[in-house]
């Protein structure tokens, strides 16, 4: 039909004024008030976590691009790290930054649960983009907005 069309797949987004029902804001509000998170797989999983400045940044570039052509497109862009960080790795980055251990209740793998996500990011490393937030920058970015947002001493 001649359409532009281009979608966007972004990877385990996380940072500041996100939902409230992630995973990240759940491990956050564990730690401040002492409850038992349930950690599926027994903790043995892979994602593909990804700060929501490299987001938009990816978003402003694929922007850019798309209004600098006239040809019709159909195509699908991934924004994400493009690197997979263990989830027991990501909870203690953020008991590290938040001051306090996470209470784990280690279960079984839930069954609507994929056990990785990784995203291929070469389109998009084609046109520029690179992600540059790392996942210990990230998370303290985001713990220091979650304590200072919810009020939340040390």
């Amino acid at each position: 039909y001649s359409m532009q069309i281009t979608a966007l797949r972004f990877f385990t987004v996380y940072g500041p004024y996100g939902r409230p029902d992630m995973a990240l804001f759940q491990f956050a509000e564990a730690a401040v008030k002492g409850k038992t998170i349930d950690v599926y797989n027994y903790g043995n999983m892979n994602r593909d976590f990804t700060y929501v400045d490299d987001i938009v940044n990816g978003i402003a570039i694929l922007m850019n691009s798309l209004l600098n052509t006239e040809e019709p497109q159909a195509e699908i862009y991934n924004i994400g790290r493009g690197q997979q960080v263990q989830l027991m790795d990501f909870i203690s980055e953020i008991e590290k930054n938040m001051g306090r251990e996470i209470k784990k209740n280690l279960v079984p793998r839930h069954p609507a649960d994929t056990l990785e996500t990784w995203s291929d990011t070469t389109k998009l490393k084609e046109l520029g983009w690179k992600p540059k937030v790392s996942i210990p920058e990230g998370v303290s970015k985001f713990c220091e907005w979650y304590k200072k947002y919810y009020g939340v001493n040390q």
